[in-house]
């Protein structure tokens, strides 16, 4: 059988076991390097000097939509609007010296956060005891410069249509829109930090209430999309300086306080402790003080016990038999 001859220039194969690990090795180091994660290459060029952007656990477009809570700042009255029946008005018109406020900023357009804080809104305002637009109001103005009084007017009637415990709710509740340099004005004395989002043609922003003093002066603040009727009074009652619910209202507020980690109000310890001191005292005074008096108005049961006392010391110091001889 002829032998097959090998051409003199023919690459031999290998069948060292050296060569195919050398190419599996360049094959995962490929790998490796083409779908690292990107964690790691950021890692690679921080160590290599390079300048990367962190994530801060938010997306780019949630940076910097928060509020800054201006408690103490005082709310313009002069700041022009245009209610939801296309009058011109002014801020003054609802803060005007008489009722707290609730103040909120919203748009119409909202395809998510402000139907949720309404709704929530609205939920509350139908358990609260306090009345609209005869113990408070409340303003929302709309943060889109494009939105007329005409769709204004149309989420108006959505939200207070399902107000059936606030009869004046209509009265009660401002609806209104204005001008760019009108909102930002606004938004700044209220810290309401938001940003429009051109790509998704809507606006970024947090959910506020900002609770007012008659006077616009904002006492407080309620950052969270639920509102307990109970927290909402407390607030309410604290804006209106006196001047909203009565003394037991004014009592239970003077029993809590603010807590600002839990954005709510919390039973205050220390005070709820001095009312429990003066009221043992009260029913102590309350049991004693009858029986002084009544000792103190009455001498003769005075001298009559002291009478008594001396006889029965008499009894006791008398020697046996005295009284056999004195016969």
């Amino acid at each position: 059988m002829p032998t097959r001859k090998t051409p003199p220039n023919a690459p031999v194969p290998s069948s060292h076991p050296g060569s195919a690990c050398l190419a599996a090795a360049i094959a995962l180091t490929l790998v490796a390097v083409l779908c690292a994660p990107r964690d790691v290459v950021a890692q690679d060029a921080v160590r290599l000097g390079s300048k990367v952007d962190l994530n801060e656990g938010l997306p780019p477009e949630a940076r910097g939509i928060t509020v800054v809570q201006n408690l103490g700042e005082t709310i313009p009255t002069n700041l022009p609007l245009t209610d939801s029946e296309g009058r011109a008005i002014k801020t003054g018109y609802v803060i005007n010296g008489n009722l707290p406020t609730i103040v909120t900023l919203n748009y119409s357009d909202c395809p998510m956060l402000c139907s949720v804080q309404l709704n929530k809104l609205t939920e509350s305002l139908n358990q609260l005891e306090l009345q609209l637009n005869k113990d408070f109001r409340i303003l929302t103005v709309s943060i889109d410069p494009k939105e007329t009084s005409r769709r204004a007017a149309e989420t108006k009637d959505k939200y207070v249509s399902v107000l059936s415990n606030q009869p004046a709710a209509a009265q009660g509740w401002t609806f209104a829109t204005a001008k760019q340099p009108i909102i930002t004005k606004l938004a700044d004395t209220l810290g309401f930090q938001y940003r429009y989002d051109a790509a998704n043609k809507q606006y970024n922003h947090p959910a506020m209430l900002a609770f007012v003093s008659p006077d616009g002066v904002i006492t407080r603040y309620s950052l969270s999309i639920d509102f307990p009727p109970e927290q909402l009074k407390l607030a309410l009652v604290e804006a209106g300086e006196g001047t909203v619910g009565n003394a037991v209202d004014q009592f239970i507020l003077w029993c809590y306080s603010y807590d600002p980690d839990s954005n709510s109000y919390t039973p205050h310890a220390w005070r709820i402790m001095r009312l429990c001191g003066l009221g043992f005292i009260g029913v102590l005074l309350t049991a004693l003080v009858p029986y002084w008096v009544g000792r103190k108005g009455n001498p003769q049961a005075v001298s009559d016990s002291q009478a008594v006392g001396e006889t029965k010391a008499a009894d006791q110091t008398s020697p046996p038999g005295d009284s056999d001889n004195g016969r």
